[in-house]
């Protein structure tokens, strides 16, 4: 058995002495625990900062038990504490409703409590319960988990090992900052260069940074799809600065650095969350701004698809990648958009059609759109909470 599933299963082990502690004391419905192994991030952000904007703050009391807590005193507001996740224990044994979306305690949740997966995306490769190598864990910590969709709630229940009756209909709470554009955010980002419009390449990772996750590999020279080498990236850079665009690859988190090329244009611009993070800003700022978008099975492009702006697939590895980590759905290219790039020649003429304006497919983002987001009004986060009645 790895070292990681060792410290899994005895922090599950832990969790069913700390559940029946947690049954026995009462809550506190004033008081609002985030718990973040990874930090307070993705949907946990963005609805804690919803909480603040609307002065939730007044009548709660709301704590952040997330790793390196120390490192978010610029959130901080009126009624709100960040905790080590060790002091968030004790906090969660007291807390009525409880918000997680990147990892939170083996601790079953009591009847008087409120527990939500807020999780990170609508899936289309396979998660939890699904996939092969983490199936045999238990991920049933909440009362309930959110699908974006009615089509997602049997797939989200399968996903998390629950009955359908425990997966909430409702919207991610990162998807309302697509509908508004954080003023100076590129030039934060050191992205205020000469450029009309903004490509997103968003590549989903094949070997986690920690190697416990291979999802196949990548064979090109660059570590990334399509591209097989830094000369072909540095013709595709004049390409871009010909036509006045400026694409950026954001790295996914759980990639492994070490197996991308070390690469710099004057319009290819590398980009990852630490980056971001930096500037106290949120990934979904930079989506916003986003002309169209590169992807290959991440999530994001469901998300993507309430803005109705081009989307491109590389698909190069469609079948190994199907085969090794595998989808939620037997045909994944019906909920795919877009044009499917399977080479350079394609990456180049996904990026020409962006330059002139449309790629013909509006009218299937809109079928697929209707499939996957029940919410597009940018209201997400305001919906759960009367969801869940926290007024």
């Amino acid at each position: 058995m790895k070292a990681k599933d060792l410290v899994k299963t005895g922090r599950q082990l832990a969790g069913k002495l700390l559940t029946l502690v947690n049954r026995c004391i009462p809550k506190r419905k004033d008081t609002i625990l985030f718990v973040g192994n990874d930090g307070l991030t993705d949907n946990s952000r963005a609805l804690y900062q919803h909480l603040i904007a609307q002065h939730y703050n007044a009548n709660y009391r709301i704590l952040c038990a997330v790793k390196n807590n120390e490192s978010y005193e610029w959130l901080r507001a009126e009624r709100v504490e960040f905790l080590s996740l060790k002091r968030g224990v004790f906090a969660y044994f007291r807390a009525g409703y409880v918000f997680y979306c990147n990892g939170t305690y083996p601790i079953k949740p009591s009847k008087s409590q409120m527990v939500v997966n807020l999780w990170h995306g609508t899936p289309l490769k396979k998660i939890c319960k699904l996939a092969p190598n983490v199936a045999h864990y238990d991920y049933d910590y909440f009362t309930v988990v959110l699908a974006a969709s009615p089509m997602f709630v049997p797939i989200m229940a399968k996903c998390f090992g629950v009955p359908e009756s425990r997966v909430l209909c409702c919207g991610h709470a990162r998807n309302d900052l697509l509908f508004c554009k954080s003023p100076g955010l590129l030039q934060k980002l050191g992205l205020d260069g000469d450029f009309d419009k903004l490509l997103l390449w968003m590549p989903t990772f094949r070997t986690s940074y920690n190697d416990y996750i291979h999802d196949g590999g990548c064979q090109t020279g660059t570590g990334l799809p399509i591209f097989q080498s830094l000369e072909q990236m540095e013709d595709f850079n004049g390409w871009l600065r010909e036509h006045r665009m400026m694409m950026v690859v954001k790295l996914h988190p759980m990639q492994k650095q070490s197996d991308i090329a070390d690469f710099s244009f004057s319009n290819i611009r590398l980009l990852t969350n630490r980056e971001i993070e930096a500037q106290h800003l949120q990934l979904y700022e930079l989506v916003a701004y986003a002309d169209a978008l590169v992807t290959d099975y991440s999530s994001i492009y469901f998300d993507y698809l309430l803005l109705d702006r081009p989307i491109g697939f590389t698909c190069d590895d469609l079948d190994a990648y199907g085969g090794n980590r595998g989808f939620v759905v037997e045909n994944p290219l019906s909920l795919m958009p877009g044009m499917k790039i399977g080479d350079y020649a394609g990456f180049l003429d996904f990026a020409q059609k962006v330059s002139e304006g449309s790629d013909g497919f509006e009218a299937e983002r809109e079928r697929v759109n209707q499939l996957v987001n029940a919410d597009r009004d940018g209201q997400s986060a305001a919906r759960l909470l009367e969801k869940i009645g926290l007024h």
